[in-house]
């Protein structure tokens, strides 16, 4: 499918940006810039236990979104592999949501590389663009149910506390904070 002038080939699935992610080895640690400097708010997130991390998102004024991902198992499928190759952190991926996965994936498929596409569960459906064919940039496409990621049921130290007993109970290092 090629594009003509000016279309935007997602468009048509409802595609938005929605957030930026970044990688790093705490949460806690960069509380202090996120929350306190940058005056971001955090809006939820969770335990994502088939990838192995933890995600805490935060809004910002103007609408902006950051999530911060944190490995919680050893076998952190991309969040790990990524903190191997980056161990400071850094930016892991974009995130878009479009109203329809699988025709986001008849548009993409042409002349983008997708990997670790799930469609199984119907509140969260999601593929990935491989930074080979992207200019260096890992983008995901989601397709979810409104709400998506929820807000937190407790607060956030808890949550925090409760990934590093994780780490601690998979053999991983606990991060102590700065």
């Amino acid at each position: 499918m090629a594009p003509s002038d000016g279309d935007n080939l997602l468009q048509s699935v409802g595609a938005i940006f929605d957030h930026v992610a970044h990688a790093v080895p705490s949460i806690r640690d960069l509380l202090p810039l996120y929350r306190d400097i940058l005056g971001g708010e955090v809006a939820g997130g969770g335990f994502n236990d088939w990838g192995g991390h933890l995600g805490v998102h935060f809004t910002f004024p103007g609408g902006g979104r950051v999530e911060l991902l944190e490995p919680i198992q050893p076998d952190s499928s991309s969040v790990g592999r990524f903190l191997e190759r980056n161990p400071r952190g850094g930016l892991h991926h974009l995130t878009f949501k479009v109203s329809d996965l699988r025709a986001a994936l008849e548009v993409v498929t042409g002349g983008y590389e997708t990997f670790g596409t799930r469609v199984d569960e119907p509140s969260w459906q999601e593929t990935y663009l491989h930074p080979r064919s992207t200019g260096g940039v890992l983008i995901q496409l989601v397709q979810s149910y409104p709400g998506l990621p929820p807000a937190f049921d407790r607060p956030l130290e808890e949550i925090l506390d409760e990934a590093d007993s994780r780490r601690g109970q998979a053999g991983l290092a606990v991060i102590a904070s700065a």
